[in-house]
């Protein structure tokens, strides 16, 4: 078969000049080279799609649609993204498709890890700081992410966080935390952790930079409004009393 007459006659089948592709075409497609034409020639000459388009799009009801629904099945075991990835090998990733595109098996817990950190080191290159600022469920739903949080860490953006970087976050670092997470004991260990642990301040140091200003850039703004009336002298005396005594509000 000459190299433009399988685009030829893909065409006929969408005009509708013709059936079917002729008997044994698939069936007989050495190294799938006749499938990965007639894929190439629906996303590029019939819907003229960029990257964004066919991540959004690509699915079996389309390409059922659009008459490639034998080469699909006897060439790539009705798998969309096996049939994509045989065209564009390794431009695209098999979650970034539309869920009803994904496996329903797909998703394992190691799986959603693998993901999760090439999303974060590899997709967007994010800092650290960058990852606190952005992290929650709307991101996680937006990077094709939802389907494993809801199914192994119960719909907790920390907790499949913290699955993939054990320890190196805390809760409330986050800027979503679950409802009812601010206790009183909880806001304290929080205070006591940024004061000590994360920015290691001395008492002298302490005095200089502490207020309002600085609980609310450490993400303490809701339990001090919470338990201490917005009041960062009550916050600081609750938790260490002998230098509350020289701190002015």
């Amino acid at each position: 078969m000459q190299k433009v007459r399988i685009e030829e006659i893909y065409q006929e089948i969408l005009d509708e000049k013709r059936a079917t592709f002729p008997r044994h075409t698939w069936s007989q497609d050495s190294n799938s080279e006749l499938a990965k034409r007639v894929t190439k020639y629906l996303i590029e000459n019939v819907l003229k799609w960029k990257a964004e388009e066919i991540k959004k799009q690509w699915c079996k009801k389309l390409i059922k649609k659009y008459k490639l629904g034998g080469v699909l099945g006897i060439v790539y075991q009705s798998s969309p993204y096996t049939m994509l990835n045989d065209l564009y090998p390794g431009r695209f990733k098999e979650w970034e498709f539309q869920q009803s595109s994904v496996p329903t098996n797909f998703w394992t817990k190691k799986q959603g890890l693998e993901v999760l950190r090439w999303t974060i080191e590899e997709k967007e290159k994010l800092t650290t700081e960058q990852l606190l600022q952005i992290y929650s469920k709307k991101w996680l739903h937006k990077n094709k992410l939802e389907r494993p949080s809801r199914v192994h860490w119960g719909s907790s953006p920390y907790a499949m966080l913290n699955d993939l970087y054990p320890g190196r976050f805390k809760e409330w670092e986050l800027q979503e935390v679950p409802l009812n997470f601010w206790t009183r004991e909880q806001g304290l260990e929080a205070l006591r952790w940024t004061i000590e642990e994360k920015e290691k301040l001395t008492t002298e140091q302490l005095l200089q930079i502490y207020s309002k200003k600085w609980l609310n850039k450490n993400g303490l703004s809701t339990p001090l409004r919470k338990y201490w009336n917005g009041s960062p002298g009550a916050m600081l005396k609750a938790l260490y009393p002998e230098i509350s005594k020289i701190f002015q509000k």
